[in-house]
């Protein structure tokens, strides 16, 4: 059994994924949903609600709240200057 916990472990840590790491939610705001090619970064967050909240409120201060939209994404790791997220929400 302890083998099994060793090899469990190093395949986890090669496989780059760890079920005890901490889940960190980015946010981006877009001004205009016409437009994704504006963003704006809110920040980083431990839950997808603190997420939710600051991004609805950078739409409020920046009177885009009809007109823009925002998303949370999930882990995110730049990539090709992408930002690649395990999963984004809204």
């Amino acid at each position: 059994m302890v083998q099994l916990i060793i090899v469990y472990m190093i395949v986890a840590y090669f496989a780059n994924w760890w079920p005890f790491k901490e889940q960190v939610w980015q946010g981006y705001v877009y001004p205009n949903s016409n437009n994704l090619l504006i963003d704006k970064y809110v920040g980083a967050y431990k839950t997808l609600e603190e997420c939710r909240a600051a991004s609805v409120a950078m739409l409020d201060n920046l009177n885009s709240r009809e007109k823009g939209d925002y998303e949370c994404g999930l882990n995110c790791k730049p990539k090709d200057g992408l930002n690649i997220c395990d999963k984004t929400e809204r």
